[in-house]
């Protein structure tokens, strides 16, 4: 039998789980960094020209809610939940996962919106650690890259919204490392129904990998006093 002393010992020497949120300001995560393939980075500065030219945003990759009143012009209500945009709470959260702390190992995106135009693009470069089969994106970082975008798009509307279904087509596999090009629109909207849909194809558009749709639900913005 160990010793009284010697399993808190044992138990201290244990690495414990990395935490996702730390209590510092938060990383945009959403620019260049060393993860970044030279046609990523291309396919970035291309966009970024584009956006400023034609008035749209590029959104940081955190939500909080005062960065996005400042940066997404026409936002409709809080969106996350954090009332202010200070402290390390939900205001802190990314727009994707980010427990996978390597540059270049899990998601690489960069999101451009227009407001007025009712759509977003997502510049995303998938990593070794989003694999499914063999050299090829899993399923499921697809769908998160989808549903991701398409949320994002109505949280710009409409403020406040749930994901009420979500159906996607797989067209063709998506290899790791790849640089895709994610374009959302709104269909059409129908009270606190908003229809969206989105094709992603490989950064020069030659090939279509995935074609969605999904219908999202404005929620009640709380009272004042609640939901704080």
């Amino acid at each position: 039998m160990l010793p009284r002393l010697a399993l808190p010992r044992a138990l201290r020497a244990v690495p414990g789980a990395r935490r996702c949120h730390r209590h510092r300001p938060p990383r945009d995560l959403a620019v260049p960094n060393p993860g970044w393939s030279e046609r990523m980075r291309w396919h970035y500065g291309h966009l970024l020209d584009t956006a400023t030219a034609r008035g749209w945003t590029r959104l940081p990759s955190f939500r909080r809610a005062r960065l996005h009143r400042t940066q997404m012009p026409g936002l409709a209500g809080d969106g996350d939940g954090d009332s202010d945009g200070d402290g390390d709470g939900d205001g802190d959260t990314r727009l994707f996962p980010r427990a996978i702390e390597g540059d270049g190992d899990g998601f690489e995106f960069a999101m451009f919106l227009s407001v007025p135009e009712r759509r977003l693009r997502c510049l995303c470069q998938p990593g070794p650690f989003l694999e499914g089969h063999p050299g090829l994106t899993h399923g499921g970082a697809i769908a998160t890259l989808i549903d991701t975008s398409l949320g994002t798009l109505a949280l710009a509307l409409a403020g406040r919204v749930v994901t009420a279904t979500l159906s996607i087509d797989y067209v063709a596999p998506v290899p790791l490392r790849s640089v895709l090009l994610l374009d959302a629109f709104l269909e059409r909207r129908e009270g606190r129904k908003l229809f969206l849909g989105c094709d992603l194809r490989d950064a020069e558009g030659d090939t279509l990998h995935a074609r969605a749709t999904g219908l999202f639900i404005q929620q009640d913005l709380p009272k004042a006093g609640q939901g704080q």
